[in-house]
């Protein structure tokens, strides 16, 4: 019997599956979507959560420093208060005078009792030989230390506070001279202080009193751990050379830790919903039926292959990244956005009536532009319509109007008060006068309605508006509010009433009613033939000052040189003279007078952020804490030297209408901008007035006793450039920028982008915005050196050139 033939098996041990085309790309999207789940999740976890973290430690450790200072102040005044009313004593005086002072006296005794918390009080008697004398005990002081806070009592004439090692122990004193017969001498131990702050603020931080004397640094209370000393936030004290530093410990870290479990109970609950729809997806993916084949004998015939949807759609997106690839190699110049459109357009034009404006005139916080020609009469009259309109709308029935001495502001003064009367509103007008004067009018008159007439530092042939509603500064949105009002026709119809008014001998009252100046300058008024020139003379008299005046006539030719003080050609005749009066200081201001610029006796002309150091200094010191605004074209030294004052460096953007606004946000007490805009909140109204900033400057000067120049020597000083304007049209400036911020590639460098864009590096930075107030861009640069300044400027240049080949002229 013959066997079988072996029957034929398929090997499906070594088949290996094979997946189509759709289920391939079904599978790389899981993985691809599961892999960045696990990215974003891994940087949150490892990114995002530590850095949030370490913002909430210090900011937690910054309010308990906070509180811990003011504690520490409070306890010092107490008891100095405690100490001063001892030393004020009549019977004390009487016994001193009568040389009958002991131990076992009734008032030593009381002494005692006074203050029962400290380590020993004392009564020292001072003879007609001082503390040498056989009969002042100087034998019951410790050490020289106590020897010699006796002595700066005597000299000061007040208290004196210091803290000092004795027997291995640190001791903190408070002496107060009763008379020129003795003094009080009240000693605590540190530890009293130390219980008192540990108990306050628990295990949740470490506390450390410093004690810096020359270069002497001690530790009067020493911290009980240090765990996060990167962490660690410093607060001045009232005594001089005490510092306290505040250490988060574990606990405090701990509860503001979060707990990461979620997170990733999330994380996995995505990864299961990317597994599930993508497996669900396969799955169906089997269920397709397959194309039935094609019968040999009857073959299609050829034709031109169509493409697929999907093929279609991979071409096209092919052809779109090579063309993005194209387009970042070229660098494309801003100006090949599609263009704003034009008010005259069909589209956006609703009313046929309404004027053919100049969309660039709008900006971003006021109006501004050629006067003959983007700022004609009938531009003008609807302007005044729209802001008539505007302050009815919001329930304002009255409003200031003012102008500078520029030859076409009478002409937009008078078509403004047309359209604005058009509305039914009322006008007060008073007149020429400078922008600073007009703010102060509103806070005077309690109008919160305003426009000034006024183009600023801007060359003569330009002219604009600065227009304040409900004593607010416009923004940028309500400015382009108006321009659509005006594009739509929206006005209110009525009959206002016209009447004038003068405020400047009240403005003169308020300042020299707030101001002292301590002693009689010599100062040179430059005023540029502008607004300022009949106010700043008459005011800098009254204040006491010999005034001599330069280019103190209102011309709006502005013959002698343009009206922007932040110009150093513009200050070669204020220099003159200075020089050639021998005078302490040269003030400069600007066409409206809300700018101010100085010169010093020995000639130099420092910056506005130099200026605003010296004017920060003197606000904090008086001001423990205060925050300090300035514009993002400072130096960061002024930021340092904020900080290590004591007081709290805010940047922020360009704009007089910005800062104004940010500082009633935040509280600041000054702020100021690098073009010259000072604004004090401090005893003033919190606006930019060049007047009064100088007059709180000279005050500044002469309780000090020193020299603007002795100011200015005081400070550290870096290599850096003046801003450099680069004309570009108005309609490409914030592109150009923009593309700028999109294609740099600094490295290890830090970004600022409130304002254009600031670039950090370790040894310097520069600086790329549009301008607000004309068709341009603006730079500048700081370093630590002419090299670093260099390699800065040129790193700049170089990408702004690849960006717009245009501008290689300009640079």
């Amino acid at each position: 019997m013959k066997k079988n033939a072996p029957t034929a098996k398929t090997n499906t041990r070594n088949r290996v599956p094979r997946f189509s085309a759709h289920q391939r790309d079904i599978l790389i999207s899981a993985l691809a979507c599961i892999g960045m789940v696990f990215g974003a999740f891994y940087w949150i976890q490892h990114v995002e959560e530590p850095r949030a973290l370490n913002q909430r430690i210090d900011t937690v450790t910054s309010n308990i420093a906070d509180h811990q200072r003011g504690i520490v102040r409070d306890v010092i005044d107490q008891l100095g208060d405690r100490v001063n009313k001892q030393t004020s004593n009549p019977e004390l005086l009487t016994a001193l005078e009568q040389g009958s002072i002991s131990d076992d006296s009734l008032f030593a005794q009381s002494l005692r009792r006074a203050f029962p918390e400290a380590l020993d009080t004392k009564i020292i008697y001072i003879g007609k030989q001082g503390i040498a004398d056989e009969r002042s005990e100087t034998q019951r002081l410790r050490n020289n230390i106590e020897i010699d806070m006796l002595r700066k009592s005597i000299e000061k004439k007040g208290l004196v506070i210091e803290a000092y090692k004795h027997d291995k122990q640190w001791l903190i004193s408070f002496v107060g001279t009763a008379s020129k017969h003795g003094a009080v001498y009240v000693t605590f131990n540190a530890q009293y202080f130390e219980r008192m702050l540990k108990s306050l603020a628990g295990n949740a931080v470490s506390i450390e009193l410093i004690q810096t004397y020359k270069t002497r640094r001690d530790s009067v209370i020493k911290p009980s751990a240090i765990s996060y000393p990167e962490a660690m936030q410093s607060r001045p004290l009232p005594v001089p050379g005490w510092t306290l530093q505040v250490y988060p410990q574990d606990i405090t870290v701990q509860s503001l830790s979060s707990d990461s479990t979620l997170l990733w109970l999330i994380c996995v609950l995505c990864v299961a919903l990317i597994a599930a729809s993508h497996a669900i997806f396969f799955v169906r993916s089997y269920q397709i039926p397959a194309a039935p084949k094609a019968s040999p004998k009857a073959p299609a015939p050829k034709t031109p292959e169509t493409p697929s949807l999907e093929q279609a759609l991979a071409k096209k997106l092919a052809a779109s990244r090579q063309g993005n690839f194209a387009k970042r190699d070229n660098f494309p110049a801003p100006d090949s956005a599609p263009p704003l459109p034009e008010l005259n357009d069909p589209e956006t034009k609703s009313s046929s009536k309404a004027p053919s404006l100049a969309i660039n005139c709008f900006r971003a916080y006021d109006i501004r532009g050629i006067a003959d020609t983007e700022l004609n009469d009938n531009t003008c009259f609807a302007i005044g319509r729209a802001v008539g309109s505007e302050a009815l709308s919001r329930g304002q029935t009255k409003l200031l109007l003012g102008r500078d001495g520029r030859l076409s502001s009478s002409r937009i003064h008078d078509a403004l008060i047309k359209g604005l009367l058009s509305t039914g509103i009322d006008v007060t007008d008073l007149g020429l006068l400078a922008t600073p004067m007009l703010h102060y009018a509103c806070q005077d008159l309690n109008i919160g309605n305003a426009i000034m007439i006024t183009g600023s530092h801007n060359p003569g042939h330009y002219n604009g508006m600065k227009i304040s509603l409900e004593f607010k500064s416009l923004s940028s949105r309500d400015i382009q509010a108006l321009r659509h009002r005006i594009d739509a026709q929206e006005f209110e119809t009525g009959k206002g009433r016209l009447d004038s008014d003068s405020i400047e001998q009240r403005y003169i009252d308020r300042v020299i009613s707030d101001v002292v100046i301590a002693q009689t300058l010599k100062i040179v008024i430059d005023a540029g033939n502008g607004a300022t020139s009949n106010i700043a003379p008459a005011l800098f008299e009254e204040l006491g000052c010999e005034v001599i005046p330069l280019f103190c006539e209102v011309d709006g030719n502005f013959p002698n040189h343009a009206p922007d003080p932040t110009v150093e050609e513009n200050l070669s005749a204020l220099k003159a003279a200075v020089a050639e009066h021998s005078a302490d200081i040269g003030i400069a201001f600007d066409g409206d007078g809300d700018r101010v610029a100085v010169v010093t006796a020995e000639g130099r002309s420092p910056a506005a952020d130099q200026l605003l150091m010296v004017l920060a200094t003197d606000m904090v010191a008086r001001n423990p804490g205060a925050e300090i605004l300035f514009d993002i074209k400072c130096s960061r030294l002024l930021s340092e030297l904020i900080v290590d004052a004591g007081g709290r460096p805010t940047m922020w953007k360009c704009g007089h209408s910005f800062m104004k606004q940010k500082m009633a946000d935040t509280g600041a007490l000054l702020g100021g901008e690098f073009s010259g805009h000072i604004f004090y909140k401090e005893r003033w109204y919190g606006f930019d007035d060049g007047m009064y900033t100088a007059a709180r400057l000279l005050e500044i000067l002469t309780l000090s006793g020193r020299t603007m120049d002795e100011a200015l020597d005081s400070q550290r000083t870096l290599i850096s450039s003046p801003e450099i304007l680069i004309p570009v049209a108005d309609e490409r400036k914030f592109a150009l920028v923009e593309t700028f911020a999109e294609n740099q590639n600094f490295a290890d460098a830090a970004l600022i982008n409130i304002d254009g864009l600031r670039v950090e590096f370790r040894q310097g930075w520069g600086l790329i915005r549009a301008s607000n107030t004309g068709p341009a861009i603006t730079m500048r640069f700081e370093a630590e050196s002419e090299a670093s300044l260099a390699r800065i400027q040129n790193d700049f240049k170089d990408l702004l050139l690849r960006i717009d080949p245009t501008l290689a002229d300009s640079l």
